[in-house]
């Protein structure tokens, strides 16, 4: 199932919510062997206090986070901007109501084995629907991400279309900058993609508000 979550129904869901953060704490801190901060088991930075919407997949009965992504506004505080400015594009325009930055995009660690590839893109491909609903409720035009070279390969594999803006080579590989463009066109090509193989598409969550009010 696809939940999404927002700082008015947080509170509805905080066995969730610590689950999305311990995943993300055995992926980045443990797996990736990122420089994070890891508390309680938990995975949180300044930009998990800014009110940022979370997309979060997990089975049927809810007790098992399979992947889940964070969402901000690029009117306030991001991440591009705080830690990968360098992948910006000189005199780019990418601040906007209509432009949104995605980070802490993340799979369960069994997914991501090689053995189950076949996993990992069926549950990205069921994030990145429930991101395009999401924003085509919203108004939301196209989202901003950083990744490397592991995710662009997971992104042409479900078909995401993304544009690269620009790239640095300060972490010893490259991180690349990427604008993914949001349309009804893009979404339905994603979900008839979704529905070839596997018989049916977990519906996203109702937002029920406008994200970019």
């Amino acid at each position: 199932m696809i939940v999404v979550i927002d700082q008015h129904n947080i509170h509805l869901h905080p066995r969730l919510v610590d689950a999305m953060f311990r995943l993300r704490a055995r992926v980045f801190h443990d797996r990736l062997k990122w420089d994070v901060q890891v508390v309680d088991g938990m995975e949180r930075d300044r930009f998990d206090d800014e009110n940022p919407v979370y997309i979060i997949y997990a089975n049927p009965d809810g007790d098992r986070v399979l992947g889940s992504l964070r969402l901000l506004p690029t009117t306030g505080p991001t991440l591009l901007a705080e830690t990968f400015s360098d992948t910006l594009p000189n005199a780019a325009g990418l601040c906007a109501p209509t432009i949104w930055e995605c980070t802490r995009f993340c799979l369960d660690e069994t997914l991501m084995d090689r053995e189950n590839v076949q996993g990992a893109v069926m549950a990205s491909s069921t994030l990145f629907a429930a991101l395009g609903d999401l924003a085509l409720k919203a108004g939301i035009h196209a989202f901003l991400a950083n990744f490397d070279s592991t995710m662009r390969r997971l992104y042409r594999r479900i078909g995401c279309d993304v544009e690269v803006l620009g790239r640095t080579e300060r972490y010893g590989r490259p991180i690349y900058l990427g604008l993914f463009p949001v349309s009804e066109t893009r979404l339905a090509q994603l979900k008839a993609r979704l529905r070839d193989a596997r018989p049916a598409l977990l519906p996203a969550a109702d937002h029920g508000r406008d994200l970019v009010a």
